[in-house]
């Protein structure tokens, strides 16, 4: 109450309490919170003198609640001490994946044996979570080079190996995927992407400028992405060939989402050294690839990319979804603005984010608004993948310094990383990237994976934050998890728009609850919730700083 009334004070005689949060100073902070928080994870990537590229492409992470107890648990890939024999199942400790339960009380414990993860399949990529058969908690999907897995959740914290029951065992080199009700069935279709056609025994060396290096993407042809059709009995159909998704691109990040609001998710897919793939959802159980007519295949120079994660998100409240590519160094980041025509232009430069991604390499990415503004921000995490690359390009590190980016309330941004906490002063080999409220007060948090290194956990403090709103949906006619569901949030004169999605950033998986920001809003005027399928439900006059449970009213 104290804090309260000294805040009220120094908004009046700063005259300053009826300006947007964006408009005002405020301090976006995050703390280092891993070995606080008990979290004992590593990375093994099993780094060898022969520079196999598995070893640097690793791993991912995720948040979600495993155990329905309103709490955040964390989950870990492994890679393994060796990406050779990929068909023997990894047992070791040491090698193992991680399931971190939250304590609820900032601290999380390792319960990897006890839900009953004995052994992890190949040398270990991605995760994700979801509710693939709409029982009530959270199943995960494994990608590997080598077989995926697919662990059901028996609700009773453990979990059991149902891949080959149902039937999503794919053997190609796998590294990230998404889940989306394509056929708006109710059930939760899968989109694997995979990279290249890699295979440890064929594998050759690479020099650049006399120095071993690994391989990049052009040495290998790209292996065809896999796409699940869920039918609704605990199995799938590989239904890739008849659903028009056949190109071989050398795909790193993938993310369904409903980028022209039709009703149908379509799927983006960043590949590397190569055009993306946007496949439209023609609404018959097929898709076209329009990546090229939309605008969205190359850069603004008419050139490929080499497109590691995904974020999206409305930056600029104009109540369309954005896209935001992670790229190579030396070339800039792509952030491509959803023009709502079906095209998309490039706006890297624009916004001010082209210059300080060009010596950086991007892998994981998000979209959130720390400050509670309003307004969303952006996150990336860096690290190159040549261990060695200061001996070709000395202005370049294999351990990267990771990137905050605020929104100025205008669309653009400015890099705050320097004053957003220690961790953005430390280099680090980040990969994967995750969000979530993981300790129930109201701001998001992150959670970042590094290859060969010990994982972050990176709770928010920033100091002026806006008030808040989560919102959970459950699916009743629609998938459980409500994904593809957009919610529009309106306060005063500005509306927010954002999308359940599953997947995105890179090899990971984020909360599925929606944290909207509402600066010094009170109270929220209305929430408008549109289900796949057009079925609409509004709320009204709601007041901040709550989660709201919306359960599908059909």
């Amino acid at each position: 109450m104290e804090y309260t009334l000294h805040l009220l004070l120094v908004c009046a005689l700063l005259s300053t309490c009826f300006l947007p949060l964006s408009a005002k100073e405020t301090t976006i902070h995050f703390t280092e919170q891993t070995e606080a928080a008990g979290i004992r994870f590593k990375h093994i990537n099993g780094a060898s003198e022969q520079k196999y590229l598995p070893e640097t492409m690793g791993a991912g992470c995720l948040f979600f609640d495993y155990d329905n107890d309103g709490h955040l648990d964390i989950y870990f890939v492994n890679s393994g001490k060796t990406c050779e024999n990929t068909s023997q199942p990894r047992t070791q400790p040491d090698e193992m994946n991680g399931l971190y339960r939250n304590n609820g009380d900032g601290t999380f414990s390792d319960v990897t044996k006890q839900a009953g993860f004995e052994k992890n399949n190949g040398y270990g990529m991605g995760c994700l979570s979801a509710d693939y058969d709409n029982d009530g908690d959270a199943d995960l999907y494994l990608t590997n080079f080598g077989r995926n897995q697919l662990y059901r959740n028996n609700g009773d914290g453990t979990f059991t190996d149902v891949t080959n029951d149902a039937g999503v065992g794919d053997s190609h080199w796998s590294v990230s995927a998404s889940f989306g009700d394509y056929n708006l069935d109710g059930y939760l279709d899968l989109y694997v992407v995979n990279y290249l056609d890699y295979q440890v025994e064929t594998a050759h060396a690479c020099l650049l400028e006399g120095v071993h290096i690994y391989c990049g993407p052009h040495e290998y042809p790209g292996a065809q992405d896999t796409f699940y059709r869920n039918n609704g009995d605990g199995t799938f159909t590989d239904v890739t060939a008849r659903s028009g998704v056949r190109n071989a691109g050398k795909g790193l990040g993938v993310l369904w989402t409903d980028y022209n609001n039709d009703g149908y998710p379509d799927i983006f897919v960043a590949n590397d050294a190569v055009q993306d793939f946007l496949y439209r959802n023609n609404g018959d159980g097929t898709f076209t690839d329009v990546a090229i007519t939309a605008g969205i295949a190359f850069n603004s120079e008419g050139r490929a990319t080499a497109s590691m994660g995904i974020a999206n998100g409305d930056y600029d409240n104009d109540g369309l979804l954005d896209l935001f590519v992670t790229n190579f160094s030396l070339e800039v980041n792509s952030l491509f603005h959803n023009d709502g025509d079906g095209f998309f232009t490039m706006t890297t430069f624009e916004t001010g984010l082209a210059e300080l991604s060009f010596s950086q390499l991007g892998f994981g990415t998000q979209f959130l608004d720390a400050d509670n503004s309003g307004t969303l921000d952006l996150f990336v995490a860096n690290g190159h993948v040549w261990d060695n690359v200061s001996q070709i390009t000395p202005s370049l590190a294999y351990k990267q310094k990771c990137q905050f980016f605020s929104n100025t309330g205008t669309g653009n941004f400015n890099d705050v990383s320097q004053k957003a906490g220690a961790f953005f002063t430390r280099p680090v080999v980040a990969r994967g990237t995750a969000i979530g409220d993981y300790d129930n007060d109201g701001d998001v948090d992150i959670l970042v994976s590094c290859c060969g290194g010990s994982p972050v956990l990176l709770r928010n403090d920033s100091k002026i934050v806006g008030n808040w709103l989560k919102i959970q949906l459950v699916g009743t006619k629609n998938n459980r998890d409500g994904i593809g569901a957009k919610v529009q949030v309106q306060t005063g004169e500005k509306t927010q728009a954002k999308e359940v999605t599953c997947g995105g950033s890179y090899a990971s998986g984020s909360e599925r609850a929606l944290l909207f920001g509402l600066g010094n809003h009170s109270t929220v005027q209305s929430i408008k919730v549109k289900w796949q399928g057009g079925h609409i439900q509004r709320l009204e006059n709601l007041s901040a700083n709550q989660v709201i449970r919306i359960e599908e009213n059909r």
